[in-house]
């Protein structure tokens, strides 16, 4: 069973044992159940994410459902959950309490293959939130240094790890974040629906991440139904009686 990903700490990390907290985890989850995991490494997730599509590789772990998405994939039970801010510099404070707020805050920068939930996609066309991508995290982080976008919209864990990896402590020193959340999103294994016995794969992979749920219960749960989570998305139940 192959994964793919690229580099997303503290997820996934080539430069750890483990392959960073969510490998290490799903490693364990699935080792425990005699299945072995290989994660082929893309030097972006847009690109895990266009081999994963063509059936190159099987799945690839660390997505937020959506409908656009469900139509090549199936999206399995929740393995994580991540909690979004807006990192921004001290120099410039920003208050928001709705998304039409950030329309008047400026530029915001995203990496490629980001979703940040649907209520993010919808302001951004209701609002038209100027938006900048780039491919890495930490580009985006360059942006908002240079002034050149207001904010960064990054799951917090994420957001300060690459500040610590990459940045000086003098370029830390200049950023913060909001502490209102932009999202709270719950991360799935994608599997490719071109990959063999995909659907069977699915529910291999679902019986497992759900058997295992009780060991993040206070993460994860394991009573959860597709469209509670996955709103818009069509796909067979996670659980099977």
């Amino acid at each position: 069973m192959s994964f793919a990903v690229a580099d997303w700490p503290p997820y996934f990390d080539r430069d750890l044992p483990g392959y960073g907290v969510l490998a290490d985890r799903l490693n364990s989850i699935f080792s425990k159940a005699g299945m072995q995991v290989t994660y082929p490494w893309f030097d972006s997730w847009k690109a895990a994410y266009n081999n994963t599509l063509a059936g190159k590789v099987t799945a690839s772990p660390g997505w937020i459902c959506n409908q656009k998405r469900s139509e090549y994939f199936y999206f399995s039970y929740p393995v994580y959950i991540i909690e979004t801010v807006l990192f921004h510099l001290k120099s410039n404070p920003i208050e928001w309490e709705s998304w039409e707020d950030l329309k008047e805050i400026g530029p915001i920068a995203i990496t490629e293959s980001y979703y940040f939930g649907n209520e993010f996609e919808e302001a951004v066309k209701k609002y038209k939130l100027q938006l900048r991508q780039v491919r890495l995290e930490k580009l985006a982080f360059n942006l908002l240094l240079k002034d050149r976008v207001a904010v960064v919209p990054m799951p917090l864990d994420n957001g300060l790890l690459i500040l610590n990896k990459y940045y000086t402590e003098e370029e830390r020193n200049k950023i913060i974040y909001h502490p209102k959340k932009v999202g709270r999103d719950y991360l799935h294994i994608m599997i490719s629906k071109q990959a063999p016995g995909a659907i069977s794969l699915y529910h291999k992979i679902n019986k497992e991440l759900i058997n295992s749920s009780d060991t993040q219960g206070r993460f994860i749960g394991s009573q959860m139904k597709v469209l509670e989570i996955c709103s818009g998305v069509s796909q067979p139940d996670w659980h099977v009686k």
